[in-house]
């Protein structure tokens, strides 16, 4: 069968001859002295030989010897053995037929047929075939191959004076009936005709024939040489004549004689009489080249035969009299019609009836008025191949063509299963002939030789293995559904079911071929004397192929008798599925199809492989535990217990059954459930040890995924694979939870101490598969991960909830696991896979499990250098952040690695020891910045203190270097050490309130003390006073307080004698940057509301018997006029600053104050807000309007 590359298209065809009544190949015209002529095109172009010929070339016994083949092998079957099987398919079979004589053989074997051109014919009618080359014949009776060695006649061809190169003699038997050998016709190209009356004169010089010349003209040259009956031969020419050449027995010896076709000449004839009406409606042959020729079937008693032939692009139609006259009753030009049929089915064939190229190659009846031709046209050029010689030189394709009602239509066009290409066969014009009465069409082509259905969708074909070898003829058996087929190695039978090609089913059989190419390929293909090789039809379809190659991949992991030979011995068994498994891809990818396949189909023939893999690991471990005896053996339980769940316990073998058929379970076998039944079953049940139960467990689970990926990564681009893959199996769900919990189980194990020494050594198995269960754990996690990642997950219902959860699950059981290797003395395989998923935060820890501080005596020195050295950044930033996290600042910064220290800094502008390292770089205005910062996220009074404090200092320092001083930065720290003297002085208020306690008390009693006497006012507000509780007690802890709670503080305390504070808290709020606004305007009107609440108006406006000056001194008393003092001449005021009475009404939200103070229970909120309200509803009874804008008025008047 053929291989597919491209080379420059070929020019007209040359045609051979053939020995009986089918239609031969054209010759190119002759080359005369001084004539020209262009080269001569043949369809099929050449391939280049190989290095090695087919043994059975060179050696008869080669079939008798190298096919007796081992018992136990199911490469090559045999029919019988007389007849080995080349090819099987449930519709054709080809077996070996007949050896080639020697003489045949031994020119054959040293024939180039690249140079030397070679023809040749089976004529079944006769039983004889022949080969010829330019200069000799060889005729044998090949149903005498079938059981010795043939008698071989040897005759000399016809030469022409002026031979053309690659050009034989046409040829054709002349059949005699049963009484006696047929005769031979030979012709040249030049028409120079020799007639041996009898074979036998081949055995004797075959010098005695007779001669005759057709004296063609100059340039013209015989192009077909075909029998009409067993006294009737045609000869065609290229420039569109015939001749009748007929035998004649004279004393019993047969002559030839030829004449050219005529019209009759009768004188009674209406030419005669009419001759003027007779020249204008007579159909005159015109010159071109006749490349075929067919005759109707002979009807017993009639009078005239009609002919048809081929020349150009026209169809002829002849009407051959008994009489010895011929007329032209047809010529009619098609191609026009062929290629409006090809472009509706060929949707590449070009619009261009140049680009086309159509050539009629063949022609064949397969019924009255009803013509079947064999058509090529150029195929297309892909310039953007990768590789240019696969391209399609041309491609075939069979039209069915009926002529009715005085006009020729297509009735069907089907495609040939050969494209010719550069690395084609031998050059030869392709010949075609029609099986079992029209339904088959069978096609020679130089390296193959193949078969199409008229009714149906069915094509295959058989391929010639090697590039020395070529097709020399094919026969069909008349009646029969056999096909003779000659090759320059073997001649071979291929019979054809006909009722299986008639029930071909176009929605299944297309897999069902493709499938039975690759079983053939499997079961055949490799053995060395089988001359057929198998390859995939060109534009093979490639659901069909997926079909059929996941078929076949099936069938395989299941041992289906069809294509897997039973065997006793099951190691043997699994290898040689195994070797049909890789045949297989191997196959597809020297096809160059596996392109066609798409993504999850070549993954399933992987996944399918891979299991089959890892059943041949497992069946190899299970041998090795059977050798050494334990007991119980844990594979035997856990198939036992799969093969009962599916219902299949009922094999006397059960192991061997499973391994047979139900590998594409083997996943079944580790499920954790089925495994943790074993381990509790085996220990509690019968008493076993648990070590070596978990040892087995381990083993089983361990095979199993570490021989699926090993293999998957062995063999991902013979497979084509694409990662990540799509869902794949070896890291689903239960198969990272069971290497998960059989990793605890076995740590459990090896990290429980045991008093027994014995039962301790036990130990060691299981302990040694630690790495290993937490290799194959992380492969399967990072797997899964990498497929919940593409975008093909994606599209999946919970594909990114699934990926965050397996992330978070795998950054905390790293760790973890990589600290039970280091524990358990496998440090060395922790890091390496630390290193090998990039876990650079196990490497730091890893790194510092013994001496932290000086890094110089850290016997990981060395090796952290390295990885500073080999990952920079990536190492370096979880370096310094578990260097920060566990406090080992001092080796922080003992390091000297100040450039990725710098880095670390930049991306890490946050870090709380950034003004450490700035002030160690020298750089205080940044280090001021940094501390500034840090000092606002301060949780303690005293570290937020002492930040600002060295903080100033940093930027007082840049006066020393002439720097110039960020005065907004100074500002800031003012501010901040302000705020902390304002934590300082209410501290020192607050604890006033315990002066008199003579007894020590501790922090709850100090608040309740604290609040008894300096949150008096709140002793009916409860909600509020819990408040002040909790803020109380941080100040008391050391904590710093943010600006909103100081501020709480401030205005919910007694501020009888310090009615000063409402003002600070006003303040400090007002220059709070990081407060949202909406909540810093409730701040400030819970403020304005406590403050406006705060005095006794009903005892300040009772004015009777009161001066003014008295009573504008009450005023200057109250909380608001000193509030209204402190905060009326600010000049940029932000909303809410000086809230009026009516706004100081409004109250927060119940949401507002959960985001206040988001620790709250929900009825703690609600009583937050009552005690609001009853502050609120206190300020509206005072109906202080009038009074808040005469204390504004009196503190204007004074300013």
């Amino acid at each position: 069968m053929a291989t597919f590359s491209p080379s420059p298209a070929p020019r007209r065809t040359t045609r051979r001859a053939t020995s009986h009544g089918q239609s031969p190949p054209a010759q190119p015209a002759r080359r005369r002295a001084g004539g020209s002529k262009p080269p001569s095109r043949f369809t099929t172009p050449t391939r280049r030989p190989g290095s090695e010929r087919l043994q059975s070339v060179a050696d008869d016994e080669s079939f008798g010897t190298g096919m007796d083949l081992d018992e136990g092998s199911d490469v090559f079957e045999r029919a019988s053995k007389a007849e080995p099987v080349f090819a099987k398919s449930r519709e054709m079979e080809a077996s070996f037929y007949a050896y080639l004589p020697v003489e045949v053989k031994q020119v054959l074997k040293n024939a180039d047929f690249y140079r030397d051109a070679y023809t040749g014919d089976v004529d079944p009618s006769t039983g004889y075939a022949l080969v010829a080359s330019r200069e000799t014949c060889f005729v044998w009776k090949f149903a005498q191959a079938l059981s010795g060695t043939p008698t071989c006649y040897i005759f000399t061809c016809p030469v022409d004076e002026y031979p053309t190169v690659m050009v034989t003699p046409f040829h054709a038997l002349v059949p005699y009936g049963q009484s006696r050998e047929p005769g031979l016709i030979l012709s040249s190209t030049a028409g120079q005709i020799r007639f041996w009356d009898s074979l036998g004169m081949g055995l004797a010089g075959a010098d005695n024939f007779s001669f005759l010349s057709l004296n063609l003209e100059d340039e013209e040259c015989v192009t077909t040489l075909t029998r009409a009956d067993p006294q009737t031969y045609i000869v065609s020419t290229s420039a569109g004549r015939l001749f009748r050449l007929i035998a004649t027995a004279t004393g019993g010896k047969y002559h030839l004689t030829a004449r050219v076709f005529s019209r009759p000449q009768s004188t009674l004839s209406l030419s005669r009489l009419l001759p003027s009406f007779w020249s204008n409606s007579e159909l005159q042959s015109e010159s071109g080249n006749i490349n075929a020729v067919t005759l109707e079937t002979q009807v017993p008693g009639a009078t005239s035969r009609n002919l048809w032939a081929i020349a150009d692009m026209k169809l002829q139609k002849w009407n051959m009299s008994a009489e010895g006259w011929e007329e032209l009753l047809l010529a009619e030009d098609v191609s026009e019609i062929t290629r409006d049929a090809l472009r509706e089915v060929f949707l590449s064939a070009s619009e261009n009836d140049m680009e086309l190229d159509l050539e009629l190659l063949d022609l064949k009846l397969g019924g009255p008025e009803t013509m079947v031709i064999l058509v090529s046209f150029a195929g297309p050029e892909d310039t953007s191949a990768m590789d240019v010689g696969s391209n399609p030189r041309r491609i075939y394709a069979v039209v069915s063509m009926l002529y009715k009602s005085g006009e020729f239509q297509i009735t069907g066009v089907r495609s040939v299963p050969y494209q010719s290409t550069t690395s084609s066969g031998a050059p030869m014009h392709p010949r075609m002939q029609l099986m079992s009465y029209g339904k088959l069409v069978a096609i020679q082509f130089g390296d193959a030789v193949t078969l199409c259905a008229r009714d149906t969708d069915y094509n295959d074909r058989l391929e010639l293995k090697s590039a020395t070898d070529r097709t020399l003829g094919i026969g069909l058996v008349d009646g029969e559904s056999e096909l003779l087929v000659l090759t320059a190695a073997t001649m071979m039978r291929a019979y054809i079911d006909i009722d299986a090609v008639s029930s071909f089913d176009p929605e299944t059989g297309r897999a069902h071929l493709i499938k039975g190419t690759m079983v053939q390929a499997i079961q055949y293909g490799s053995y060395p004397d089988n001359p057929l090789q198998f390859s995939f039809p060109p534009e093979v379809d490639g659901q069909a192929l997926m079909d059929g190659a996941e078929q076949l991949s099936w069938s395989i992991l299941v041992s289906d008798p069809d294509v897997v030979r039973p065997h006793h011995d099951l190691q043997a068994q699994i290898i040689s599925r195994r070797e049909k498994m890789s045949f297989l891809i191997k196959f597809i990818g020297d096809n160059g199809v596996l392109h066609k396949m798409s993504r999850k189909c070549r993954q399933r023939l992987a996944v399918n492989s891979e299991k089959l893999y890892a059943a041949h690991q497992l069946w190899i471990k299970y041998n090795q535990v059977l050798g050494v005896g334990h007991a119980p053996n844990v594979l035997s339980i856990a198939v036992h217990d799969y093969m009962v769940a599916i219902n299949e316990a009922s094999h006397d073998d059960y192991v061997r059954a499973f391994f047979r058929n139900r590998v594409e379970d083997i996943d079944g076998l580790f499920r954790l459930d089925t495994l943790t039944n074993i381990i509790m079953r085996a220990t509690t049940e019968h008493g076993h040890n648990l070590a070596d139960i978990i040892a087995q467990v381990n083993l089983i689970t361990l095979t199993i995924v570490q021989s699926a990926l090993s293999f998957r990564n062995y063999n991902k681009d013979v497979y084509g694979l694409q990662f990540p893959l799509f869902d794949p199996w070896s890291s689903g769900e239960h198969v990272i939870a069971t290497l998960s919990t059989l990793f605890d189980y076995t740590t459990q194990l090896v990290e429980t101490p045991s008093p027994d020494p014995e039962l301790a050594r036990l130990n060691d198995e299981p302990k040694a598969q630690l790495p290993e269960l937490a290799a194959s754990l992380f492969a399967c996690y990072q797997e899964r991960l990498d497929w919940l990642s593409s975008p093909l997950a994606s599209e999946q219902t919970g594909s990114a909830r699934e990926r965050s959860e397996l992330e978070d699950r795998f950054k905390q059981l790293r760790p973890e696991v990589l600290e039970t290797l280091r524990r358990d003395g496998f440090a060395g395989e922790a890091f390496g896979l630390a290193e090998k998923y990039r876990d650079f935060r196990s490497l730091a820890s890893l790194c510092h499990k013994d001496t932290v501080y000086p890094p110089q005596n850290n016997p990981h020195a060395a090796r952290i250098e390295a990885y500073i050295g080999r990952f920079k950044d990536a190492f370096t930033t979880e370096l310094y952040q578990w260097y920060i996290e566990h406090g080992e600042l001092r080796t922080l910064f003992a390091r000297e690695h100040d450039d990725y220290l710098d880095r670390f800094f930049a991306e890490h502008p946050d870090s709380p020891i950034l003004w450490l390292h700035e002030l160690g770089r020298g750089r205080y205005g940044p280090a001021s910045e940094s501390l500034l910062h840090e000092a606002d996220r301060a949780g303690e009074l005293v570290s937020k203190h002492l930040m600002l404090s060295i903080g100033k200092l940093s930027q007082l320092a840049q006066l020393h270097e002439n720097k110039p001083i960020d005065q907004t930065v100074l500002d800031a720290f003012h501010d901040g050490l302000d705020f902390v003297d304002v934590h300082e002085t209410l501290l020192e208020d607050l604890k006033s309130a315990l002066a008199t306690v003579r007894s020590r008390q501790s922090l709850e009693m100090q608040l309740d003390t604290i609040t008894r006497i300096k949150g008096s006012n709140l002793a009916h507000r409860r909600a509020l006073q819990s408040v002040f509780k909790q803020l109380v007690r941080q100040l008391l802890q050391g904590k710093a307080l943010s600006v909103e709670d100081m501020a709480d503080v401030l205005s919910l305390k007694d501020n009888t004698g310090s009615v000063e504070d409402y003002a600070t808290a006003l303040q400090l709020l007002a220059g709070a940057q990081n407060i949202p606004s909406a909540r810093r305007l409730s701040a400030f009107r819970n403020i304005w509301r406590r403050i406006y609440i705060h005095d006794d108006w009903d005892a300040i406006q009772q004015t009777a018997n009161v001066t003014d000056a008295e009573l504008n001194e009450r005023l200057r008393d109250t909380a608001l006029y000193v509030a209204l003092q402190a905060t009326l001449p600010r000049r940029h005021k932000p909303d809410g600053y000086i809230s009026l009475p009516s706004e100081a009404l409004a109250i927060p939200e119940r949401s507002e104050i959960t985001l206040r103070w988001p620790g709250m229970w929900p009825e703690e909120v609600d009583a937050v807000r009552q005690d609001h309200l009853r502050d609120a509803e206190l300020l509206e009874s005072l109906h202080l309007d009038n009074m808040y804008e005469s204390l504004r008025q009196l503190i204007e008047d004074e300013q």
